[in-house]
This record gives structure tokens, sequence and C-alpha cells, in this order.
């Protein structure tokens, strides 16, 4: 369209050469090539800005769609994971009591012992051969002397896991206190544990909403999967507490208006 106005522009300014007009006509004809011209302008730059801005803005359509499916597909996974570890160890529980026994049947236990906790590991779940090492450490006959009891030093604290309900962006804590509340409230109506915690992460610094105390690893996988049961979260999953810091529990004071209430 700006290159009609041109053409039209130069086939006006041409007309005008060739005929005689007055010098109000003459004037009155520039003014309108000029403001012909301008608003073809403006409205090809207008145009152009559009265009730029609709390109902006299919680009971050595109991007939020992979990285929302990039954590769809994490959170699938660790729930996949998850799952076989809880049925291994639901496999397994009967034949952990024969760890310390001799005889046929206690070897079948102990292998079949050996080979979930080796599939496990594999898997970078070690939880499962740690508890059966334990096992047999306590059904082990203790006779070791003090100075070695000494040397060892102080045991590391055990590794705490959390219940995850749902992952949110690290700009906006009121949105995790209003999920929490949310949370909160579903957890009292089906009969789990009241307790519902926020959590800022470290590493990318994002608000979590966390089901429970933090507990160990086989703890955090049942609750996750009582949770997804109850349909307290679909996407429910147990995760290591990588130092993460403790935001507030629930419930949380909610604003309406320029007042604050509680949620409960």
């Amino acid at each position: 369209m700006f290159r009609r106005d041109v053409a039209r522009l130069v086939l006006l300014v041409t007309r005008m050469s060739e005929s005689t007009l007055s010098p109000f006509q003459a004037v009155i004809a520039a003014f309108t090539a000029v403001a012909t011209f301008a608003l073809g302008y403006e409205y090809w730059r207008l145009s152009v800005r559009q265009d730029e801005q609709d390109a902006r803005i299919e680009r971050q359509r595109e991007e939020f769609e992979r990285s929302l499916f990039s954590m769809e597909r994490d959170a699938e996974e660790k729930r996949g994971a998850d799952q076989l570890e809880l049925q291994l160890v639901s496999l397994v529980s009967p034949h952990l009591g024969r760890l310390g026994e001799s005889g046929r049947e206690a070897a079948t236990s102990q292998r079949i012992v050996a080979a979930a906790a080796d599939i496990l590991a594999a898997r970078g779940r070690p939880a499962l051969s740690q508890m059966v090492e334990k096992i047999r450490e306590q059904r082990a006959p203790s006779a070791a002397p003090a100075s070695q009891l000494v040397a060892a030093g102080p045991a590391s604290p055990p590794e705490t896991w959390l219940v995850l309900l749902a992952t949110l962006p690290g700009t906006d804590r009121k949105a995790a206190e209003r999920v929490a509340n949310d949370k909160f409230r579903a957890a009292k109506n089906v009969g789990l544990t009241s307790l519902v915690s926020i959590y800022k992460t470290r590493l990318k610094s994002r608000y979590v909403v966390a089901l429970g105390k933090p507990a160990d690893r086989s703890a955090a996988l049942v609750s996750a999967a009582r949770a997804r049961r109850a349909n307290l979260a679909a996407d429910a999953f147990a995760e290591s507490d990588g130092g993460w810091e403790l935001m507030g529990t629930a419930p949380f004071a909610t604003e309406i208006g320029s007042a604050f209430v509680s949620s409960e």
C-alpha cells in the first residue's frame, strides 16, 4: 500500500507540473501530497512494528511450550522411577527379614533382595542398597574396638526427602501461598497430614509446595504415592532436600482488598 501511495504522489506532482494552477491550488495540492505520503509512511512503520511484535510473541510462546514440555517430561520420569522403586521395595520387603539367616530359602531371599537393590542402584537410587547394608550391620556381631569407633568420627546426618505437590516460579510468593493453602485444605479433607510448607530451592530459586515433614526416602515415596492416590496432586513425587530454605507453613494469610485474613 505504501508503494501505491508513493506512485500516486509522483503522478500528482507530474500532473501539477503539466497544468497551470493558482498559488492557492498549488499549496493545497502540495499539502495533500505530503499528508498522503506521511500517512502512508506511518502506516508502513506501524505494520512493520506489528509484524515484529507478532514474531516476538510467537518466539516466546514456543519457548514457553518447550519449557513446559521439559518440566512435564522430567516429572513423568521421576514419577515412573518412584513407582518402580516403590514396587520393588514392596516386592522384596517380605525377604528382608531373612538377610541374616542361613539355608536355601534364606539364600534365595538374599538373591532377590540383592537383584532388586542392583536394579535400583543402576538407576541412581541406592536407598534399598543402603537399607540392606544397615540391616546386615545391625544383625552382624558388633565387636569393634573402642579405638576404631573413635577413629570413625561422628556419623554424617541422614539424607532427608520431601514430597513435592507443586513447583512455581520464584518471583511470585503470593501465588505459592495460595497454592499451599489449597493443598492444605485438600489434605485435611482427604485425611492426610495437614502440614503443608513452602520451600525455596537454591539452584533455580523456585518455590516448591511440600507435604509433611522431611523424611527418609522410603517414607517420602510412600507419602507421594498416597498423595497421588488421593488426587491431592497427580504428579506428586519425592525429591531430596538440597538444603532448601523453609519459607513458611500453611495456612498463610491471604489479601482481600486492603485487609489480610487467614485462609483457615
